[in-house]
């Protein structure tokens, strides 16, 4: 009797099994093609809103530059931080991104603006534990700049604005502290990673902590704040929630304020309120950290991901959305003043 059994050959491209393989491995690969091509017009999207950034920014600095607003901007704390809360925060960043938002709403898959309902204990340990690592990442661009200033460099973070009136100290501590943590917070952890997240929250949350970094323009901060962003945007998705991420911001922020104000009312020294707050949010967040360790807090609830061949990896992701068009002239713009602030 005659076998018309035949087992697959795979090296056939007549088998079915070969045609079905090869099929599926086209399919991969068109998948993640088109992942790629999806973040970089993402990336093209996120580059204008960034190069309206820089626009502002040179119209800023020129009207700035007009003598009288100058000499009023230069001698006035209090006009320099209310100019900066309007055309900085609330135009540049709320009104730019908002706006981008807006336009491209059908993009997000979730609310613009995470807000997840988390109790004071959870809201106590995720801050706590931010701090720790907003504390860890300050002692880190510290040894960055030991080693710089070795190599005969001696970059500088920008100047906070000294308290010359109770008036002037209020208004120091929401233009500093405040406005910053919720408008920076609102244009890169709601507008940007909600954006992005969809292609994966490590994709969204490395790429965005990039982007608040470069837009600090200054290479201490640029370090800093790309290290911070890791931590705030790691927070954001882990709650689902902007506040945490917020008051982190604004307690990070507030160290310096508090103690300027504090060197200004009290005549005390800004060096030991630092150091008081650094050791303070250390307990604290330790602590935190470890409760958070035992309880589970660091694990991923959701199901993992189920493998695709030709999946695009997190390089592949963040390369498609900075490699684009429109990002040519925010990072030539940010990076050149990075470079230029550390020469000085």
């Amino acid at each position: 009797m005659n076998n018309y059994y035949q087992p697959p050959n795979f090296n056939n491209p007549y088998s079915h099994n070969y045609n079905e393989t090869a099929m599926k491995n086209a399919y991969y690969i068109e998948k993640a093609a088109l992942e790629r091509k999806q973040i970089r017009h993402l990336g093209n999207l996120f580059g204008f809103a960034m190069t309206a950034y820089v626009i502002l920014n040179i119209i800023v600095s020129l009207i700035v530059s007009v003598p009288k607003i100058y000499e009023l901007y230069t001698n006035s704390a209090l006009f320099q931080t209310c100019f900066g809360i309007l055309a900085i925060d609330l135009i540049g960043l709320v009104a730019v991104f908002g706006i981008m938002a807006y336009i491209n709403r059908k993009k997000y898959t979730e609310p613009l603006i995470p807000s997840d309902k988390l109790s004071f204990k959870d809201h106590f340990l995720w801050i706590s534990f931010g701090m720790l690592g907003c504390i860890a990442a300050n002692y880190v661009v510290s040894f960055m700049v030991y080693i710089l200033q070795l190599a005969g460099l001696d970059p500088k973070s920008p100047d906070v604005p000294e308290p010359d009136s109770f008036i002037t100290s209020i208004a120091i501590a929401i233009g500093t502290a405040i406005m910053p943590a919720i408008c920076e917070e609102f244009a890169m952890r709601c507008c940007g990673i909600g954006m992005l997240k969809k292609y994966g929250k490590a994709f969204a949350v490395v790429s965005i902590s990039i982007v608040f970094g470069l837009m600090h323009a200054n290479l201490i901060q640029f370090v800093f704040a790309t290290a911070v962003g890791l931590i705030l945007g790691y927070v954001t998705v882990k709650t689902n929630s902007i506040i945490p991420a917020v008051f982190i911001h604004m307690f990070n922020n507030g160290i310096s304020v508090i103690t300027s104000i504090a060197e200004y009312v009290l005549k005390t020294e800004s060096a030991n309120s630092i150091m008081f707050w650094y050791a303070l949010w250390l307990v604290l967040g330790g602590v935190s950290a470890i409760v958070m360790l035992l309880k589970g807090y660091f694990k991923n609830k959701e199901p993992r991901a189920v493998y695709e061949p030709y999946q695009n990896s997190l390089a592949k992701k963040v390369s498609s959305f900075f490699f684009v068009p429109g990002m040519i002239i925010p990072f030539l713009f940010f990076v050149s003043m990075i470079i230029s602030s550390t020469l000085q």
